[in-house]
């Protein structure tokens, strides 16, 4: 404030601020701040000054360890990232990295289970059904070598009932006594069964015709005494012979190929008289009574065919309609040896692995040898299993298609302990060949050989004489073998559960198993022959 009279005096000279941040940013490589007089320079956040002037990035990686807390630290151009592992999520309050559930994402079709950093997806069918290439959904196996599998309808399938209960039953009456006459085509290449029983009841005279070792077997009773005659050539050769069981003179003549092999005398009658008619039970494929009440038991399934059938000189035509609406009662026109499996279904046996160690009782060993000759119709499927009471599936050997991350499509033929796949060989498995695949499982040994050729172990050796500690426990409890598929077991419980399709051939510790010898087989697969794969295709 000036008052009057006083006299305003002003500076001689005013020198104005310089803005050095004008010029070239102050020399500043991020931020310059002008001041009275002077200048400073600064750096944006996540940044400080190298110099005056320079600014280089924080790693706050390096300046605090803890910084992430469980999780990898990832330094960034003025920030850092906190990363977990692939199935994981990072919880900024916690620093710890927390199991993203990828099944509540409904990622899978069917089946999710949720793992630590992972998910797995499941197919639940088990006659027909696996993961398509996206690994989350469903689709159907689809066969890569179709199979000749078409049937005779001229032609009766013996071994249609897995029970041994006879797969035709005729009665006949007359007023007359007659003479046995049986004549019909054959083809098996199984080398034990029965073909006929013909007679009365159990306590009269009755014959059975049966197969044992591969020749013809007559079992007669005849007055209350049985006898039992075998003789004649090797029949189980898969071709088709003319067999012929003939009652002349009372004497019981069987011919294969019009030359008579065996030659029998009777007394009594075959025929039983039942008020006012003589009667003749006639079974195929079966006995109507129990196997033990045979003079010589055997085994009653038989995988055989039988065409241009003539009982007694008078074959009831009805017989052979019924064969021609019911196709599980017709042959494959043409088969060889092997057991087929149609994709569905499975034979069970009750085997034991477990053996006395060196003579001593007190101690034990075990051993699981398998050699399998497969022709596969289908890249998917289970050949052999072992299956507890609680439905766990301790060992298991499959066939799979593997899809990778780069859409490559890879057939396997696969190990697995319980859940975790063991050993691995990839194997191209459509190429109608045969195929010999083996495995070998003791104490301490695991291995699996295809065509020669050693499988991957995807195990440590620690690793592997633990799952194999958890195998021997298993099998010291009740296990069932499966053979081609599996029973109700839940689909986490091995890697795959379809049913195997194809022609298979197996052998335990060097002995062929007989399928005719299982606890149950389902009726679709059959014991002792397959059908060529498919010409052209």
């Amino acid at each position: 404030m000036v008052c009057r009279g006083e006299k305003l005096t002003l500076p001689l000279s005013f020198d104005a601020d310089v803005d050095e941040c004008k010029v070239q940013n102050g020399g500043c490589n991020q931020l310059c701040l002008n001041k009275l007089g002077s200048y400073r320079c600064s750096c944006h956040s996540g940044y400080a000054l190298k110099d005056s002037k320079t600014c280089e990035d924080i790693d706050e990686c390096a300046t605090s360890a803890d910084i992430c807390g469980e999780a990898r630290c990832k330094n960034l151009l003025s920030s850092y990232e906190c990363l977990c592992d692939a199935g994981y999520k990072y919880d900024e309050v916690k620093k710890t990295c927390q199991d993203i559930n990828e099944c509540e994402e409904k990622l899978c079709e069917q089946t999710c289970v949720n793992s630590p950093g992972s998910y797995t997806c499941h197919c639940d069918g088990r006659g027909g059904v696996k993961l398509s290439q996206d690994m989350n959904t469903c689709e159907n196996i689809k066969p890569c070598v179709p199979f000749a599998v078409g049937k005779s309808i001229k032609s009766l399938y013996l071994g249609r009932m897995f029970s041994g209960t006879p797969v035709i039953r005729l009665r006949f009456k007359r007023k007359q006594l007659t003479r046995l006459v049986a004549e019909f085509d054959f083809r098996t290449f199984d080398p034990e069964g029965i073909l006929f029983f013909a007679g009365g009841r159990q306590e009269s005279s009755w014959v059975v015709l049966a197969l044992r070792k591969g020749r013809l077997e007559l079992q007669l009773r005849d007055g209350g005494v049985g006898r039992v005659t075998s003789s004649g050539p090797l029949i189980s050769h898969g071709m088709w012979q003319t067999i012929s069981v003939e009652e002349l003179e009372r004497s019981l003549v069987i011919k294969v190929n019009r030359d008579a092999v065996m030659k029998i005398a009777v007394s009594g009658d075959l025929f039983t008289l039942e008020k006012g008619l003589y009667q003749l039970n006639l079974t195929v494929g079966g006995i109507p009574f129990k196997t033990k009440d045979l003079i010589q038991p055997i085994n009653p399934r038989l995988d055989g065919c039988m065409r241009a059938w003539n009982w007694l000189n008078g074959e009831d035509t009805t017989i052979q309609e019924t064969i021609k609406m019911n196709e599980k009662m017709q042959c494959f026109a043409v088969a060889g040896r092997g057991s087929f499996y149609p994709g569905r279904g499975f034979a069970v046996f009750n085997l034991t692995y477990m053996q006395p160690s060196s003579g001593n009782e007190t101690k034990t060993s075990w051993e699981i040898e398998l050699n399998a000759a497969i022709q596969p119709a289908t890249d998917t499927g289970v050949l052999f299993a072992l299956v507890t009471e609680a439905a766990s599936v301790p060992l298991s050997l499959s066939l799979v298609d593997y899809h990778s991350t780069k859409k490559l499509k890879q057939q396997f033929v696969i190990v697995a302990l319980e859940n975790r796949v063991v050993s691995r060989l990839a194997v191209e498995l459509c190429d109608k060949k045969e195929h010999a695949v083996d495995i070998l499982l003791k104490k301490d040994h695991l291995s699996l050989r295809v065509d020669g050729i050693e499988g991957e172990s995807e195990l440590s050796i620690s690793e592997l004489e633990d799952s194999l500690s958890m195998l021997e426990s298993s099998l010291q409890s009740t296990t069932k073998t499966y053979v081609g598929g599996l029973p109700d077991v839940p689909v986490t419980a091995t890697p795959v559960t379809a049913s195997y399709h194809g022609c298979m051939s197996i052998m335990l510790s060097s002995k062929a198993l007989d399928l005719d010898e299982a606890l149950y087989k389902h009726s679709d697969i059959t014991s002792h022959s397959c059908p060529p794969a498919e010409a052209g295709q």
